[in-house]
């Protein structure tokens, strides 16, 4: 009884609030707008997190597209297009491989991106050879992705001198690949980004420009003025956001007043979609949509992926590499020995780049 009057108290004085600001003599755009901040916090029930309406468990988020179930199972209908799947699950791999070996070398600020790939991976796939993509500064694998040398990939990495000059540790980069450098400043990248897409619609047009972040990104500045400059500009930009699944916190799904990236993203004016990140196949139809409507000129869009790192050591259906690879072993595409020799290659790679540059093998380490 207590808390129902106290709930009749709020919206009383919420409504006071707006009629106030509606009939004054005086209507002020900031009291207007106080009051639809105190009524969004207090009374709206989309304001309030709760978790058992957004979620079924802490592994699964809630409100996401897929089309590859836990068991690898695609789901009826499903088109795939010009897809190769089996070469789409060995990038993913060599990705996962790339980060292993390097989260193994004790290198200042580095933070694992396992259980992340597919966003990357997919975004590096869909981009066409003349298309930009700005990644983050965690996003080396859509380098390595896009055809970088992994011996180019850890020089640049490890902030070796490169035939230009100096390279600076942690900045990956390829003009002839069109992967752009990474920035010091988190989130410069988006209106850079935002300016590339701006050059490519006063061309000959048809040229998407991409750009990799996570929501973190989305509460700051710089990701709503490269919003409102993609919107304002119809902009060719596809924006790609990662969205962790945390199993102790609040899930992504609570957002900021208990809205998700890609329902502020859709209130901002942007075509968006939000999907899940242990599912590749979902992830890669998403982003190839993006980009189609970027190419003709239907503006600029935001597709929201929720990923779970695997630090946590989350269930193998929360793996997107293990349920691609329950997908190909049910097609018949995947054996043990193919497993073992896709490893292998990108292993024997960047082992053979960190001895040139001065690093013991894993053995010798």
């Amino acid at each position: 009884m207590v808390m129902a009057a106290s709930s009749d108290a709020t919206v009383s004085t919420g409504q006071s609030l707006v009629h106030m600001c509606s009939t004054a003599t005086v209507r002020l755009p900031v009291f207007a707008g106080l009051a639809c901040v105190y009524w969004r916090l207090t009374v709206a029930p989309r304001g309030r997190y709760n978790p058992a309406a957004v979620q079924v468990s802490p592994w699964d988020p809630e409100s996401v597209a897929t089309v590859l179930d836990a068991q690898g199972s695609l789901a009826e209908g499903t088109d795939v297009g010009s897809l190769d799947v089996r070469a789409y699950y060995k990038r993913l791999v060599a990705a996962r491989v790339l980060d292993l070996r390097l989260s193994r070398l004790g290198l200042p600020m580095w933070a694992s991106c396992g259980g992340e790939e597919a966003p990357v991976v997919a975004t590096a796939l869909v981009a066409q050879p003349n298309e930009w993509i700005y990644p983050g500064v965690r996003d080396n694998a859509v380098a390595l992705a896009r055809g970088v040398e992994p011996g180019t990939l850890v020089d640049q990495l490890l902030g070796r001198a490169q035939p230009g000059g100096v390279a600076l540790p942690r900045r990956v980069s390829s003009h002839e690949l069109r992967v752009a450098t990474t920035t010091d400043a988190l989130g410069l990248h988006l209106p850079i980004a935002a300016g590339q897409a701006h050059a490519a619609s006063m061309g000959a047009g048809g040229e998407a420009v991409f750009a990799l972040f996570g929501e973190g990104l989305t509460t700051t500045g710089v990701f709503h003025e490269t919003v409102a400059l993609a919107v304002r500009g119809n902009l060719p930009l596809v924006l790609v956001c990662r969205s962790q699944v945390w199993p102790d916190q609040a899930p992504p799904e609570a957002g900021v007043f208990g809205d998700s990236v890609q329902e502020r993203a859709t209130v901002c004016g942007l075509w968006s979609r939000r999907v899940d990140g242990a599912d590749p196949i979902v992830v890669w139809n998403t982003l190839s949509t993006a980009a189609t409507r970027a190419r003709e000129g239907s503006g600029p869009s935001l597709v929201e992926v929720i990923v779970t790192p695997q630090v946590h050591n989350p269930p193998p259906h929360r793996d997107p590499i293990e349920r691609l690879r329950r997908h190909l072993d049910a097609q018949g595409q995947w054996t043990p020995t193919f497993q073992d020799v896709v490893e292998a290659e990108t292993h024997q790679a960047v082992e053979d780049a960190l001895v040139a540059n001065g690093w013991a093998t894993e053995g010798e380490a």
